[in-house]
Parts: structure tokens; C-alpha cells; sequence
């Protein structure tokens, strides 16, 4: 059955918009969506950098060349276009009619400012949209999948979207899935020395919160296959190393964990930078 609702791709003509591209078409393959790429031409910002604009250069190279991308892959049900303005206010308004929207870390047209950026003005509008999946250029679309699945868990009510995302990924594909919570103890925890393993009893904290928070997901999915993970250490350092053998991880935009001081929108941003694999921040809706 199509999804109506395409999937939305930003382009660039660059190597990393390519690479995007092609996530975003075996993604769209497995929601039996079409696919939406769409190239911004930023006029204001060759103006700005005292550029002068190019009437010649309409975008029609950088459709040519995601059209031969998508024509290699096999796949044919898309759509392309040039839009004119700001690549993230452009993208993010398109973001509004679509399921998700996929990026590249970096680029020729500026998207990493999408994702990497500190303003809140873009923070609010993701908090707002569908899944944003960036894909890193260290990812290679030629090598074999792992068929596995990461997924962040905090315990938090927004969590429940990552989980709801991640769990309808992994049962669509078959992809092992596998729950991680991390815990950095605070500096007021019990005096270390009074335990035979100073690390036991957050491991079974963790532990104890992922049967409990799977316990409902596992039963709504029972053909997922599913593992879970609690460790102690920094939350960016831990997805960071899971992202190594997996082909995706997914966290939730925002959200406080019971364990520690760290957002989640924090733990995100940190992870784009550091990930092996491409990553989905998928936001609650009311946030």
C-alpha cells in the first residue's frame, strides 16, 4: 500500500547529497513512499558572500545528477525540483507535507546549519516536523548492511516516538533492534568503594527500565527481534561506538533522563557529529 506522504531529500550536488539520496530512496522503498528531492538555491547567500549569480546555473546540473544517482540504484517512483530561499526554511516548510526528511552531514549548500546549528529559532521548528535523518559521508551505501538497529532510551515520555519509529523500521525490515540506556552516575552517588563493582547497581537500574519500557513495544511487535543494553558512560560516547556496526540510530529530539543532567536534544546534536552510521532524531510532536 503507497504512503501517500513522500519522503523529502535535500540535494546539493554534492557527494554528501548524493549519499542522502540514496538512504532516502531504500527508505522510501520500504514505506512504499515516494520520494521528494528537492535542491535550494540559496540566492541571498552568494549575494551576501559578494557572488555574483549565475543565470545559467538553475539547478538543472544537480537534478541531472541525482536523476543518474537514482536510475543506478534502480529506483524510479521520484520527484526533483529547485526551490529558491533558505535551505532550512525551505526544507523544514516542505518537512510539513512529508514523512520524513532526509540530509547529508555536510554539503555545498549549507544543510549541516540545519542540524548542527545552536539557535533555538531551529531547534523549535525540528521539534516540531517529522523524523530528520542525517546521513553522515562516512557511511557507504556499497558495503552490506548489518541489519541492526539502535535506539536510544531515556525513559522519557518523547522517548516513546524514537521507540515507535525504530520499532516500525526494524519490524518492516527484519533488522535486529537494540535498546540502549545509558547512565553517567552523579558526582553524589554512594561512595563507590562500599561495592564489590562500582557500576553494578546503575547496570541494574538501566536494566530494570528497559524491561519495563520494552515490555509494551515487544508486545505490540512480536516478530521484532530486540536486545537491550545498559551502560555507564556518557550517552554521545556509548551511541557513538554502537553506531560502528549498525545502520542506523534513532534518538528522541528532546527529553530528561531520571539519571542525569543531559538532554536529549543535547545527546542528538552530539551524536551527528560523532555517529559512523546515519541517525534519525525523531521529536514528540507537543515539544
Amino acid at each position: 500500500m503507497l504512503n501517500e506522504l513522500p519522503v523529502l531529500v535535500g540535494i546539493d550536488g554534492s557527494r554528501d547529497g548524493l549519499i542522502a539520496l540514496t538512504w532516502a530512496a531504500a527508505y522510501a522503498a520500504v514505506q512504499h513512499a515516494p520520494l521528494r528531492a528537492v535542491y535550494v538555491r540559496d540566492d541571498d547567500r552568494q549575494r551576501s558572500a559578494g557572488e555574483p549569480l549565475d543565470a545559467r546555473d538553475d539547478g538543472t546540473e544537480v537534478l541531472d545528477d541525482a536523476l543518474d544517482e537514482l536510475k543506478r540504484i534502480g529506483f524510479r517512483t521520484a520527484s526533483l525540483e529547485v526551490r529558491h530561499g533558505h535551505p532550512a526554511q525551505v526544507l523544514l516548510a516542505l518537512s510539513e507535507q512529508s514523512q520524513a526528511l532526509v540530509i547529508g552531514r555536510r554539503g555545498m549548500g549549507g544543510f549541516a546549519e540545519l542540524v548542527l546549528g545552536s539557535t533555538s529559532q531551529v531547534c523549535t521548528a525540528l521539534a516540531t516536523k517529522v523524523p530528520l535523518i542525517v546521513v553522515p559521508d562516512t557511511w557507504d551505501p556499497a558495503e552490506p548492511p548489518y541489519n541492526r538497529y539502535v535506539v536510544g532510551v531515556d525513559g522519557s515520555v518523547d522517548g516513546q516516538d524514537a521507540l515507535r519509529f525504530a520499532f516500525e523500521l526494524a519490524d518492516a525490515t527484519g533488522a535486529e533492534l537494540r535498546a540502549v540506556h545509558a547512565i553517567e552516575p552523579r558526582e553524589t552517588c554512594p561512595d563507590p568503594r562500599s561495592w564489590f563493582d562500582p557500576t553494578r547497581p546503575w547496570i541494574e537500574t538501566a536494566d530494570e527500565m528497559l524491561t519495563q519500557i520494552l515490555e509494551g513495544w515487544t508486545a505490540k511487535y512480536p516478530n521484532a527481534s530486540v536486545t537491550s543494553h545498559g551502560v555507564v558512560d556518557h550517552p554521545v560516547l556509548v551511541l557513538a561506538r554502537e553506531s560502528q556496526d549498525a545502520d542506523l540510530v534513532v534518538v528522541g529530539g528532546l527529553g530528561r533522563t531520571a539519571f542525569s543532567e543531559f538532554r536529549m536534544g543535547s545527546v542528538a546534536r552530539g551524536l551527528l557529529y560523532h555517529s559512523h552510521c546515519p541517525v534519525a532524531v525523531v521529536h514528540h510532536p507537543e515539544t
